[in-house]
Protein backbone atom coordinates (compact mmCIF):
# COMPACT_ATOMS: atom_id res chain seq x y z
CA UNK A 1 0.00 0.00 0.00
CA UNK A 2 2.73 2.37 0.74
CA UNK A 3 4.82 1.93 -2.20
CA UNK A 4 1.13 2.60 -4.43
CA UNK A 5 0.35 5.93 -2.11
CA UNK A 6 3.85 6.57 -3.32
CA UNK A 7 3.38 6.39 -6.75
CA UNK A 8 0.46 8.10 -6.84
CA UNK A 9 1.40 11.44 -5.05
CA UNK A 10 4.11 11.25 -7.33
CA UNK A 11 2.02 10.80 -10.25
CA UNK A 12 -0.67 13.42 -8.81
CA UNK A 13 2.46 15.93 -8.55
CA UNK A 14 3.90 15.22 -12.25
CA UNK A 15 -0.06 16.13 -13.48
CA UNK A 16 0.25 19.34 -11.30
CA UNK A 17 3.47 20.33 -12.56
CA UNK A 18 2.21 19.45 -16.12
CA UNK A 19 -1.37 21.71 -15.83
CA UNK A 20 0.83 24.79 -14.10
CA UNK A 21 3.75 24.72 -16.61
CA UNK A 22 0.71 24.77 -19.71
CA UNK A 23 -1.18 27.19 -17.80
CA UNK A 24 1.83 29.45 -17.73
CA UNK A 25 2.63 28.84 -21.40
CA UNK A 26 -1.21 30.08 -22.14
CA UNK A 27 -0.75 33.12 -20.16
CA UNK A 28 2.49 33.84 -21.72
CA UNK A 29 0.73 33.20 -25.05
CA UNK A 30 -1.82 35.48 -24.23
CA UNK A 31 0.08 38.46 -23.35
CA UNK A 32 0.27 41.31 -25.63
CA UNK A 33 3.36 42.92 -27.01
CA UNK A 34 3.85 46.38 -25.59
CA UNK A 35 1.59 48.78 -27.64
CA UNK A 36 3.98 51.20 -29.87
CA UNK A 37 3.09 54.46 -30.77
CA UNK A 38 3.95 55.11 -34.47
CA UNK A 39 3.89 59.05 -33.99
CA UNK A 40 7.17 58.72 -32.38
CA UNK A 41 8.44 56.66 -35.07
CA UNK A 42 7.44 58.97 -37.95
CA UNK A 43 10.88 60.32 -39.89
CA UNK A 44 11.75 63.21 -42.25
CA UNK A 45 11.03 62.42 -45.78
CA UNK A 46 11.44 64.98 -48.57
CA UNK A 47 10.22 65.61 -52.29
CA UNK A 48 11.83 67.66 -54.92
CA UNK A 49 11.34 68.02 -58.98
CA UNK A 50 13.76 69.91 -60.76
CA UNK A 51 12.98 73.05 -63.37
CA UNK A 52 15.53 73.62 -66.17
CA UNK A 53 18.64 74.02 -65.03
CA UNK A 54 17.63 74.92 -61.54
CA UNK A 55 17.74 71.45 -59.48
CA UNK A 56 15.52 71.15 -56.59
CA UNK A 57 13.66 74.23 -57.59
CA UNK A 58 10.84 72.85 -55.48
CA UNK A 59 11.30 70.72 -52.38
CA UNK A 60 9.07 69.08 -49.86
CA UNK A 61 10.36 67.93 -46.17
CA UNK A 62 7.52 66.73 -44.34
CA UNK A 63 6.75 64.12 -41.71
CA UNK A 64 5.32 60.47 -42.74
CA UNK A 65 2.46 61.25 -40.21
CA UNK A 66 0.60 58.26 -39.35
CA UNK A 67 -3.26 57.61 -40.82
CA UNK A 68 -6.09 58.70 -38.01
CA UNK A 69 -9.09 58.96 -39.60
CA UNK A 70 -10.53 60.15 -36.14
CA UNK A 71 -7.98 62.64 -35.58
CA UNK A 72 -7.82 63.78 -39.06
CA UNK A 73 -11.85 63.78 -39.06
CA UNK A 74 -11.52 66.24 -36.06
CA UNK A 75 -9.25 68.81 -38.32
CA UNK A 76 -11.80 68.53 -41.04
CA UNK A 77 -14.56 69.56 -39.17
CA UNK A 78 -13.57 71.66 -36.90
CA UNK A 79 -15.27 69.13 -34.19
CA UNK A 80 -13.34 67.50 -31.07
CA UNK A 81 -15.31 66.61 -28.49
CA UNK A 82 -13.23 63.89 -26.85
CA UNK A 83 -9.87 65.98 -27.01
CA UNK A 84 -11.56 69.35 -25.38
CA UNK A 85 -10.92 70.99 -28.90
CA UNK A 86 -7.31 69.92 -28.98
CA UNK A 87 -7.30 69.11 -32.43
CA UNK A 88 -9.21 71.29 -34.12
CA UNK A 89 -8.04 73.93 -32.07
CA UNK A 90 -4.58 74.39 -33.07
CA UNK A 91 -2.73 74.92 -36.62
CA UNK A 92 -1.02 72.07 -38.03
CA UNK A 93 2.47 72.83 -40.12
CA UNK A 94 2.59 69.48 -41.96
CA UNK A 95 5.78 70.44 -44.10
CA UNK A 96 8.57 72.57 -45.27
CA UNK A 97 9.01 73.82 -48.53
CA UNK A 98 11.67 75.15 -49.99
CA UNK A 99 11.73 76.73 -53.25
CA UNK A 100 15.33 77.57 -55.11
CA UNK A 101 13.35 80.22 -58.20
CA UNK A 102 10.39 82.36 -57.66
CA UNK A 103 7.07 80.73 -57.98
CA UNK A 104 3.30 81.89 -57.86
CA UNK A 105 1.08 80.08 -55.28
CA UNK A 106 -3.15 81.27 -55.11
CA UNK A 107 -2.58 83.94 -57.02
CA UNK A 108 0.35 85.24 -54.77
CA UNK A 109 3.60 85.72 -56.07
CA UNK A 110 6.66 83.88 -53.96
CA UNK A 111 10.35 84.67 -53.85
CA UNK A 112 12.83 81.71 -52.91
CA UNK A 113 12.85 81.00 -49.71
CA UNK A 114 11.63 78.23 -46.99
CA UNK A 115 7.68 78.27 -45.97
CA UNK A 116 6.02 76.50 -43.32
CA UNK A 117 2.75 74.64 -45.02
CA UNK A 118 0.38 74.84 -42.42
CA UNK A 119 -3.29 73.13 -41.96
CA UNK A 120 -5.90 75.30 -40.17
CA UNK A 121 -8.84 73.07 -38.91
CA UNK A 122 -12.56 74.24 -40.17
CA UNK A 123 -14.31 76.37 -38.31
CA UNK A 124 -18.23 75.55 -38.34
CA UNK A 125 -18.62 78.58 -35.64
CA UNK A 126 -17.26 81.04 -38.38
CA UNK A 127 -18.96 78.85 -41.19
CA UNK A 128 -15.34 77.89 -42.82
CA UNK A 129 -13.50 75.07 -43.75
CA UNK A 130 -9.59 74.16 -43.52
CA UNK A 131 -7.11 76.32 -44.67
CA UNK A 132 -3.46 76.16 -46.08
CA UNK A 133 -1.06 79.03 -45.64
CA UNK A 134 2.31 79.33 -46.67
CA UNK A 135 3.96 81.09 -44.06
CA UNK A 136 7.75 82.50 -44.61
CA UNK A 137 10.45 81.87 -42.04
CA UNK A 138 14.45 81.79 -42.04
CA UNK A 139 15.79 77.95 -41.19
CA UNK A 140 17.93 78.28 -37.61
CA UNK A 141 20.56 76.86 -40.02
CA UNK A 142 21.26 76.30 -43.75
CA UNK A 143 19.63 73.83 -45.00
CA UNK A 144 17.47 73.21 -41.52
CA UNK A 145 14.42 72.40 -40.70
CA UNK A 146 11.73 73.22 -37.95
CA UNK A 147 10.28 69.43 -38.39
CA UNK A 148 11.35 66.83 -35.83
CA UNK A 149 11.59 63.32 -36.49
CA UNK A 150 9.06 61.74 -33.89
CA UNK A 151 7.23 65.15 -32.92
CA UNK A 152 3.90 65.52 -34.69
CA UNK A 153 3.22 68.23 -32.50
CA UNK A 154 5.69 70.44 -34.07
CA UNK A 155 4.87 74.22 -33.88
CA UNK A 156 5.35 76.75 -36.62
CA UNK A 157 8.70 78.38 -36.52
CA UNK A 158 8.37 81.39 -34.10
CA UNK A 159 9.88 84.13 -36.89
CA UNK A 160 6.96 82.78 -39.58
CA UNK A 161 4.95 85.31 -41.31
CA UNK A 162 1.97 84.03 -43.40
CA UNK A 163 2.26 85.27 -47.19
CA UNK A 164 -0.52 83.53 -48.47
CA UNK A 165 -3.84 81.88 -47.63
CA UNK A 166 -6.54 79.28 -49.64
CA UNK A 167 -9.23 77.45 -48.64
CA UNK A 168 -8.83 73.70 -49.55
CA UNK A 169 -10.67 70.49 -49.04
CA UNK A 170 -9.74 67.07 -48.99
CA UNK A 171 -11.02 64.30 -51.65
CA UNK A 172 -12.32 60.98 -50.54
CA UNK A 173 -12.24 57.57 -51.87
CA UNK A 174 -8.50 57.21 -52.71
CA UNK A 175 -6.86 53.95 -52.12
CA UNK A 176 -6.00 53.82 -48.46
CA UNK A 177 -2.11 54.73 -47.08
CA UNK A 178 -1.41 54.54 -43.56
CA UNK A 179 0.94 57.27 -43.60
CA UNK A 180 0.81 61.08 -45.40
CA UNK A 181 2.78 61.16 -48.62
CA UNK A 182 3.73 64.40 -50.08
CA UNK A 183 5.06 64.07 -53.75
CA UNK A 184 5.98 66.49 -56.28
CA UNK A 185 4.88 66.45 -59.94
CA UNK A 186 5.26 68.90 -62.90
CA UNK A 187 2.33 69.69 -64.83
CA UNK A 188 4.12 72.12 -67.30
CA UNK A 189 5.27 75.53 -65.92
CA UNK A 190 3.58 74.07 -62.69
CA UNK A 191 4.44 71.67 -60.36
CA UNK A 192 1.85 69.82 -58.41
CA UNK A 193 1.85 69.14 -54.52
CA UNK A 194 0.56 66.14 -54.29
CA UNK A 195 -1.33 65.19 -50.50
CA UNK A 196 -2.25 61.27 -49.51
CA UNK A 197 -3.20 61.00 -46.28
CA UNK A 198 -5.23 57.86 -45.51
CA UNK A 199 -8.55 57.99 -47.97
CA UNK A 200 -7.80 61.24 -48.75
CA UNK A 201 -5.69 63.07 -51.39
CA UNK A 202 -5.20 67.07 -51.94
CA UNK A 203 -3.55 68.61 -55.21
CA UNK A 204 -2.33 71.98 -54.87
CA UNK A 205 -0.43 73.63 -57.45
CA UNK A 206 2.76 76.34 -57.88
CA UNK A 207 3.72 78.51 -61.03
CA UNK A 208 6.90 78.39 -61.47
CA UNK A 209 8.93 81.74 -63.46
Amino acid sequence: MTTRIKTLAHLLFAATLFVCAATALAQEGQTQAPRVDKRKLTTIQTAAIDAGATKNAVEVRYLNLPWGEATFGYIETGIDPRNNGYYSGRAWPIAHLTLAAPATFAGTQLAPGDYAVIITPANPKENKGMMLALASFKPADAGGTFLQAGNVFVEAPKDATVVVTTPIKFDKGAPSVDHLVIETQRMGQAVALNFHYGDRTLVEKLTLK
